[in-house]
């Protein structure tokens, strides 16, 4: 249930041209679930601004953010605290997962696959991941993952690669499956795959708790909130011609 309370800001630097890492630090025990996200209050802006989370602890939560405009920008200077409402929405689950999972990523929707790749580690399977920039400069958690001692395949748009003809290439497309990303990358991942999955949705919100239905969204079976009952969705629920 999402709980809203004020994090010390104990990180908040760039790892990356564009990209930054915040770690924030509270009293009280993270119950936190892989795919869930914060929904943070950009000091000087009305909506709050919705990030997946990265990697949490009991008592540390570690969001990375790309600038995509005004409020994450202006998130890049914040120090001290920052209000934040936590445990936004629901999470990627692990019951489709016997010994093996496979992680399919693309950009800053890598983010919550560090966390999973954790998880899954803690679980005792294998993680294998294909993360996907559009160069080499964009690289982000590689040293996260390999610690995880991840079988992880990084492909790049200046090489004419893209994460799903990887996928195919090392004939992973039957595994069951977590993705994240640029939504024309799931739903082409969505087409390969035979296996089972789970998908992760980026959307604006406004209140990111469900009380507004301005992130609704017309699924196979009904009408859905990407806030409260996503942003994780099972693979054969999406309609993504409503995405693109």
């Amino acid at each position: 249930m999402p709980v809203q309370e004020c994090l010390q800001v104990i990180e908040n630097v760039r790892i990356k041209e564009d990209v930054f890492r915040l770690v924030l630090s509270g009293q009280r025990h993270f119950f936190l679930k892989c795919g869930q996200f914060v929904n943070v209050k950009v000091p000087g802006k009305a909506l709050r601004r919705p990030i997946s989370v990265t990697s949490y602890t009991d008592h540390t939560v570690t969001l990375t953010y790309r600038i995509a405009g005004e409020g994450t920008k202006r998130l890049t200077e914040c120090t001290g605290e920052l209000d934040v409402i936590n445990e936004c929405g629901n999470g990627f689950s692990f019951d489709l997962f016997d010994r093996d999972i496979l992680l399919i990523g693309g950009g800053i929707g890598t983010a919550p696959l560090v966390a999973c790749a954790e998880e899954a580690v803690k679980r005792g399977l294998k993680v294998h991941a294909v993360f996907g920039f559009r160069d080499r400069s964009q690289t982000l958690f590689e040293e996260e993952m390999q610690k995880l001692g991840a079988d992880l395949h990084y492909v790049y748009d200046e090489d004419g690669e893209n994460t799903v003809t990887k996928v195919r290439d090392l004939g992973w497309q039957d595994m069951n499956f977590l993705c994240c990303g640029p939504t024309v990358m799931m739903r082409a991942v969505d087409e390969l795959m035979t296996g089972e999955g789970e998908f992760s949705l980026e959307t604006r919100m406004g209140c990111g708790f469900g009380g507004c239905m301005g992130c609704s969204l017309k699924l196979k079976s009904g009408m859905a909130r990407i806030c409260k009952e996503g942003p994780v969705f099972r693979k054969g629920e999406i309609l993504w011609e409503n995405l693109l």
